[in-house]
């Protein structure tokens, strides 16, 4: 956030609705003994700006929270109307706080926009995505004394890469339901969250990949309607060779006598996507997987995957494929 210590105005913008509401509480947060006046497009230029002047007889102060006005553009041409408002926030000098809510990301490029950004304090509150939503989730854990051991912040990485656009407000949610749930020890660990998490597609993808390397056939055929029902079953597919590729590799280098450690180091220093803990989770479970039955897994699954994107490809293929691998006594 720009500006000095006490901020009596403040902008809070961007696409993710459950950031914006946190900041908003932080905001008022300051004036607890302030009443609220929330004000929107709706209420027109001409009434805002004679709120924002309105000096009361007694001096009381209030806090104004103005909701998407006009005053940030989403293009050059917007009613002149709002002029004299935008005019007045950016030289406002009063003694009510002002915050700013815009429920979107504001483009910087239009001249009114940019000067606002660059007067006014701001937030910006992005859509959070992979490694910074795990993070706030960590961070949402801590706040309420809570931990996650490391292999549910793991688990919870993989769903959040295989369910793409996962709103902060969900996973809220769901975290508070956990924190009700948990009683004694407040720790979440991967078993619990394989049992207690909400039913959604990303749980199953990830029940599969675990069952596929597992070998455990009865998990895989339970799952194989919903993964032939799933919308993006190539996204999904992709997933599970990444994961078994990423088997492969430890799988390998262990059999070449490299340590976890070593093999840690290695896709540190080649700037690999592969994370230490899946490594160390892939070592130890290299010892029950078949590196030939694997190879052979893979090179089915990204024929199909090619395939697939070619609109060749016969679904019937993959479950055939597991099946195999499943079977394959080598």
């Amino acid at each position: 956030m720009k500006g000095g210590t006490m901020v009596h105005i403040q902008l809070i913008y961007g696409d993710e609705p459950q950031l914006i509401e946190e900041e908003k509480r932080k905001f008022l947060s300051a004036y607890p003994d302030l009443p609220v006046t929330v004000l929107d497009d709706e209420a027109g230029p001409q009434k805002i700006s004679e709120k924002l002047c309105e000096d009361s007889l007694f001096g009381d102060q209030k806090v104004f929270c103005l909701v998407n006005l006009p005053i940030i553009r989403k293009s050059g041409k917007n009613s002149d109307a709002w002029v004299p408002l935008y005019e007045l926030i950016m030289e406002y000098n009063g003694n009510n706080p002002i915050l700013l809510i815009y429920h979107d990301m504001i483009d910087k490029r239009i001249k009114q926009n940019k000067a606002i950004l660059d007067k006014i304090p701001n937030h910006q509150c992005k859509r959070l995505e992979g490694a910074d939503l795990v993070m706030w989730i960590r961070q949402y854990c801590t706040s309420n004394g809570f931990k996650m051991t490391p292999d549910a912040q793991e688990y919870v990485a993989h769903l959040i890469d295989l369910w793409q656009d996962v709103p902060v407000s969900f996973m809220r949610t769901e975290f508070d339901r956990y924190f009700l749930q948990i009683i004694g020890d407040k720790v979440i660990t991967k078993e619990f969250l394989e049992e207690n998490g909400s039913d959604y597609g990303a749980k199953n993808i990830f029940t599969f990949k675990e069952a596929l390397l597992k070998r455990d056939i009865d998990t895989l055929l339970e799952l194989f309607p919903f993964m032939f029902g799933y919308k993006e079953l190539d996204r999904a597919m992709s997933y599970i060779e990444g994961q078994l590729r990423l088997q492969l590799l430890v799988s390998e280098c262990r059999q070449a006598g490299m340590s976890v450690q070593a093999i840690q180091n290695l896709c540190k220093d080649h700037d690999s996507s592969f994370k230490p803990y899946p490594i160390k989770l892939a070592y130890e479970a290299s010892p029950r997987i078949s590196i030939k039955a694997l190879r052979a897994l893979l090179k089915g699954l990204y024929e199909i995957i090619l395939d697939s994107r070619s609109s060749k490809g016969d679904i019937w293929r993959f479950r055939d494929l597991c099946i195999t691998y499943c079977g394959y006594k080598g």
